[in-house]
């Protein structure tokens, strides 16, 4: 099944939540914050302003990105496979290599 986002809207795909510590320590999975951190696995056309300009969003697919915390958007699981579904404006960064 393939998901198409309508205007500024961006699927993305969280990354999974670091399951140790800096120092090593094992954290049990309830004390695991979800991430913050998705790839772009899709991407709207974007949005009409007022005057009728198009503006595109941000992010591409493929791109790691950096969201702005776990109540952004909606969770859609299709297929077994979970998604987050965010406006362009819940993006903060891009994670460049």
């Amino acid at each position: 099944m393939k998901i198409e986002p309508l205007s500024d809207r961006v699927v993305l795909k969280l990354l999974n939540p670091k399951d140790k510590t800096k120092a090593g320590i094992i954290l049990p999975e309830e004390a695991q914050e979800e991430s913050h951190m998705a790839t772009v696995i899709a991407v709207g056309n974007g949005k009409f302003t007022e005057t009728g300009q198009l503006i595109k969003p941000s992010v591409e697919v493929g791109q790691t990105v950096l969201i702005s915390g776990k109540w952004a958007g909606n969770n859609v699981t299709l297929d077994g496979v979970e998604y987050k579904i965010v406006n362009d404006s819940d993006i903060l960064a891009v994670i460049k290599d």
